[in-house]
């Protein structure tokens, strides 16, 4: 799987900024998993559309629905353009296993 695009969608009036991140095939749970893993993942797989929220220690929150190719990431006011660029690192590290 390979990130297409990445979009600014908003700056948030507490000064965090919201990215979609958009990608050549749909979410999987496996993706899912290894995106959450060490971090705080919430799941409701009997919502009509399987809804994920994943929060990092560093505050950063990650939105999605399963069998979409895209999701939302929420980076806070606090080093935010910092901690986008250490997320789409590890991202990479993901996407490539």
């Amino acid at each position: 799987m390979q990130i297409t695009e990445i979009k600014k969608i908003e700056d948030c009036f507490d000064g965090s900024v919201i990215f979609k991140y958009l990608f050549s095939e749909e979410m999987d749970e496996d993706l899912m998993n290894k995106i959450g893993e060490g971090n705080k993942l919430q799941y409701f797989p009997d919502f009509l559309r399987p809804f994920f929220k994943i929060t990092t220690p560093a505050d950063l929150q990650i939105k999605g629905i399963l069998g979409d190719r895209d999701f939302e990431v929420i980076f806070p006011q606090t080093d935010k353009w910092k901690k986008k660029k250490e997320f789409e690192t590890n991202l990479q590290k993901i996407l490539q296993d």
